[in-house]
């Protein structure tokens, strides 16, 4: 049996693409959960073992979003203890040592500032190095949970 605990699409005080609104919405849909996942994993740690990241889908009227949810088996407790961390979130990019992958100055104009997910994790990586508070802790957590050529 597990659960699913739905985390949502960027931190929360963030700025995200709109559906309906944001032009080339999936894509940066998808850029934004995919950097969320890391940000909260350079924060946190990567999930133990009864945890795993999962995209959750849901459907409006404008279309479908993706949001970022972690499984986890409740019965674990390295698990449990990891989902009620993700509870907390972040309220902004800044607090995993991240910058938004993507701005939005009006919900038609988005100013794209990384490519990808490896561009991101780069950018994050450069920005956290010391004296960046907890910065090799995260740099460590990143590099545990990406493959090695996400991060060259």
């Amino acid at each position: 049996m597990t659960e699913l605990f739905i985390i949502g699409a960027s931190p929360a005080e963030e700025d995200t693409a709109q559906l309906g609104r944001t032009p080339d919405f999936d894509r940066l849909n998808r850029l934004e959960v995919d950097c969320y996942q890391a940000a909260l994993i350079a924060h946190y740690g990567p999930p133990p073992e009864g945890a795993t990241f999962v995209r959750h889908g849901s459907h409006h009227d404008f279309g479908r979003y993706v949001e970022l949810a972690i499984r986890f088996d409740p019965e674990n407790e390295p698990a449990s203890t990891y989902a009620c961390q993700l509870d907390e979130g972040l309220g902004r990019w800044f607090h995993a040592g991240f910058t938004a992958p993507v701005e939005y100055p009006d919900s038609t104009s988005p100013v794209i500032h990384h490519a990808d997910l490896a561009a991101a994790i780069r950018s994050a990586i450069s920005i956290m190095r010391p004296p960046y508070p907890d910065g090799e802790r995260a740099i460590a957590n990143l590099r545990a949970h990406y493959p090695e050529t996400v991060l060259a």
